[in-house]
């Protein structure tokens, strides 16, 4: 007698996504301080949770952004809470671009990616001021903002089909506006 095997998608998109921001984390502690651009550090987990998020719902955005800030700071040194309340917002932001930028072209995806990873970057500041924390001054969060876009625009067109596997996303996005 054969048997068979129901498979649980939901079990496999969570096993997917968990490795592939465990294995983003532990790049980013471990490889990315060393190669810095203009001086700041690349944020491949903000840059994760944006390309995850432009796939979900809003909700869904905004809890993995959540997941995975509070990740960082429970690791980091960072205030607790303040990486996961920003990456949550963003998620969300994302979850809420999701159905008007997920099935574009890759540049159109990483243009997003960036714009909303510059935005994560200035809430974050403005977060730590509103708690006294002054990480940055105003010059060094242009910078920082500004570096953060750059970056995500070649990271997320390298990690968009590696996202899509990770999701379970059969079919391949459209390459124009229709």
């Amino acid at each position: 007698m054969r048997r068979f095997c129901t498979v649980n998608l939901g079990a496999i998109i969570t096993s997917r996504l968990g490795a592939l921001f465990a294995t983003i984390f532990i790049l980013q502690v471990s490889v990315v301080p060393h190669f810095r651009l203009g001086g700041y550090v690349i944020d491949l987990p903000l840059i994760l949770v944006v390309l995850v998020g432009l796939h979900l719902t809003p909700p869904n955005g905004s809890l993995t952004g959540f997941m995975v800030g509070l990740m960082i700071d429970l690791a980091l040194e960072t205030p607790f809470g303040m990486t996961a309340l920003t990456f949550s917002l963003i998620g969300f932001a994302a979850g809420s671009a999701s159905p008007h930028v997920a099935e574009r072209s890759v540049i159109t995806r990483a243009l997003t990616v960036a714009l909303l990873g510059a935005t994560a970057t200035a809430l974050f500041a403005g977060f730590g001021v509103l708690i006294g924390l002054e990480y940055v001054s105003r010059r060094e969060l242009g910078d920082i903002a500004l570096v953060t876009a750059v970056a995500a625009i070649p990271i997320a067109t390298l990690l968009s089909p590696l996202i899509r596997w990770s999701l379970a996303l059969r079919s391949s996005p459209v390459t124009s506006d229709q």
